[in-house]
C-alpha cells in the first residue's frame, strides 16, 4: 500500500527567511519590510511577527529602525568585508561571515578586507571551498561563545 505525500504550505515566518536570502542574493541587499509584505500578499503586521520569530534564531537581526541589519552570513549595511564573484557582491559583517557567503553560494569568489590594526588592505581567494593564500590569520577578539551578548561589537 502506497502512501501519498502530503504537501504542506509553507510557514509565513519560512515564507519570509526565503524571500529575504532571494532577495540578498539576488539584489545585494536586503528587502525593506514593506516590499516584504507587498511580494508575499501578507499585512505588514504579519510579516513584522514573522520576523521578529526568524530573529530569535540570531541569523536575522533587526536593526533600529526594524529593519533587517542582518541576514547571516548576509549584512544588510555595508561593512569592511566584501565578498565577491564576478560583478556580483554582498557585504558580511565579519571575515568569517564573508566566508561563509561564497560557501552559502558554492561559488569562487574574492573576499576583500583590511587588517583590524592597521588597515592594510587584504584580498582573500577562494577556489572550490578554500582559500588560496598562505599567508595571514583571522583573529576573532570575542569567543563564538560571547558573540551574541553585542553582536555589534563582535
Amino acid at each position: 500500500m502506497s502512501r501519498q505525500r502530503q504537501t504542506q504550505k509553507p510557514t509565513i515566518d519560512s515564507r519570509v527567511r526565503r524571500l529575504i536570502f532571494d532577495h540578498l542574493v539576488r539584489t545585494g541587499r536586503a528587502p525593506v519590510m514593506a516590499e516584504m509584505a507587498k511580494e508575499l500578499h501578507r499585512p505588514l503586521s504579519e510579516v513584522n511577527s514573522a520576523l521578529d520569530r526568524l530573529c530569535t534564531t540570531h541569523a536575522f537581526i533587526r536593526s533600529e529602525n526594524g529593519e533587517i541589519w542582518r541576514a547571516a552570513p548576509f549584512s544588510a549595511v555595508p561593512t569592511a568585508f566584501n565578498s565577491q564573484v564576478g560583478k556580483r557582491s554582498w557585504w558580511g559583517n565579519c571575515i568569517w561571515d564573508a566566508l561563509g557567503i561564497l560557501a552559502a553560494l558554492h561559488r569562487d569568489g574574492l573576499v576583500l578586507a583590511s587588517c583590524g590594526c592597521c588597515n592594510t588592505a587584504m584580498t582573500l581567494h577562494v577556489k572550490r571551498g578554500a582559500i588560496q593564500e598562505n599567508e595571514g590569520r583571522i583573529h576573532f577578539a570575542v569567543p563564538a561563545r560571547r558573540w551574541y551578548e553585542d553582536i555589534v561589537f563582535t
